[in-house]
C-alpha cells in the first residue's frame, strides 16, 4: 500500500471549467464583457499574485481581493475589490467539476492505496467544491495550505504532511500538474513524484512524467512491486 499525494487542481479537479463559470457569474454581476482581452487581464493579474504566494511574498487572503483590485484599475472599473473577491470565492466554492477519468481513477486506487489531497487554494473554496463533488469519501486527509499557515513548495508543507500522517516517505508519491509547487516541493522533501501533463509535457525535476491517467495508474503499480 502506498501513500498518495494528490495535488488537487489541474489533477483531480478541473479548475479551469470552475473558473470560466465563476467568473463569468462574476463578470455578469459587475456588468463587464466576457470577452477575451478582460479574461486575460484577469489571469495575468492573478498569475502574478499566485507566484508571489508560492515564493512567499504575499499571504494568500490577499489574493482574494488584489487580483480584482489590480483587475478593476485595469480596465477602468470602479467597484469593491473585497466584496467581488468574496463573490467570486463563493462561486468557485458552488461549482466543483472534476477532470474526465478523475473519479474512476479514485475508485480504482480507493481501499488499495492511502489517499491525499496537498493544494495551495483557497479554503472555503477547496472544501465547497470536494464536498459538491463528493470525494471526501477518498482521502484519509486533507491538507489546505491557508489552514497550514505553509505553503507549497516549501519544504515545512510536506514536513507537516508527514509529521501529521506518519507516513513512510519511502512509500510515498507526490502527484501533481505544477512543476514548481507540487515536484519542487517534493524534490525539496527527499519524496519522489509525478508529473501529471495532459498536454504531454514533461518534467526533468519528477521522478516520472505521465500524459494520462492510464499511464498514472501504470506507474503507480510499478512502484508499488519495486518498492
Amino acid at each position: 500500500m502506498l501513500n498518495l499525494l494528490f495535488d488537487a487542481d489541474g489533477t483531480l479537479y478541473d479548475f479551469k471549467a470552475t473558473e470560466n463559470i465563476a467568473l463569468g457569474m462574476v463578470f455578469d454581476h459587475y456588468g463587464i464583457d466576457y470577452n477575451k482581452e478582460n479574461i486575460d487581464i484577469y489571469h495575468d493579474r492573478n498569475s502574478r499574485l499566485w507566484e508571489m504566494y508560492e515564493k512567499g511574498e504575499i499571504r494568500q487572503d490577499t489574493i482574494a481581493w488584489k487580483r480584482f483590485e489590480d483587475f478593476f484599475s485595469e480596465i477602468g472599473k470602479e467597484a469593491d475589490a473585497h466584496e467581488a473577491g468574496n463573490y467570486y470565492i463563493d462561486r468557485l466554492a458552488e461549482n466543483g467539476i472534476m477532470i474526465d477519468g478523475a473519479i474512476a481513477l479514485l475508485e480504482k486506487l480507493y481501499g488499495k492505496h492511502r489517499l491525499y489531497i496537498i493544494t495551495n487554494g483557497i479554503a472555503k473554496t477547496q472544501h465547497g467544491r470536494i464536498d459538491g463533488t463528493d470525494t471526501r469519501k477518498y482521502y484519509e486527509r486533507i491538507f489546505i495550505s491557508t489552514e497550514m499557515g505553509v505553503q507549497k513548495p516549501d519544504r515545512a508543507f510536506f514536513d507537516m504532511v508527514l509529521k501529521e500522517t506518519g507516513i513512510d516517505k519511502r512509500r510515498t508519491l507526490v502527484i501533481g500538474d505544477s512543476e514548481k509547487s507540487d515536484i519542487l516541493g517534493a524534490a525539496n522533501s527527499g519524496m519522489r513524484s509525478i508529473f501529471i501533463s495532459f498536454k504531454g509535457e514533461r518534467s526533468d525535476l519528477a521522478t516520472a512524467s505521465v500524459s494520462s491517467y492510464a499511464e498514472l495508474l501504470e506507474y503507480i503499480d510499478k512502484f508499488d512491486l519495486e518498492n
